[in-house]
């Protein structure tokens, strides 16, 4: 409703400037091509939950599948962590993993001493 009496003002006022023909066929193609999109905004909202019910359930269920395959990860990577732990070479690991950090390397060394 607020547009229509802006409308109606403008108009008026563009008629009593006499305006020229060009100007005429601007203003009425940019009122034909708002008025288009207002109408496919239109359709766009009408229609769109109709069309956004299939892809949804596509996605809801690769969201699933992909929860699995995690879960899946999860519950493998668990059971070589067990079988690490209980082979006993976590702690040969850890001992080495010590021994390298404890050097120093000349590739990390900003200034020589």
């Amino acid at each position: 409703m607020e547009t229509i009496h802006e409308i109606i003002p403008l108009a008026k006022e563009m008629w009593s400037q006499k305006p020229s023909r060009r100007l005429v066929k601007v203003y009425l193609l940019g009122g034909a091509v708002a008025f288009l999109g207002v109408a496919l905004g239109l359709v766009e909202t009408v229609c769109q939950p109709f069309s956004a019910e299939e892809p949804l359930e596509e996605e809801l269920a690769r969201l699933e599948e992909r929860e699995q395959r995690l879960l899946e990860a999860q519950k493998q990577r668990g059971r070589t962590e067990e079988t690490v732990l209980e082979s006993g070479e976590a702690q040969p690991r850890k001992k080495q993993h010590q021994a390298m950090a404890g050097q120093r390397s000349s590739a990390n060394r900003l200034h020589a001493s």
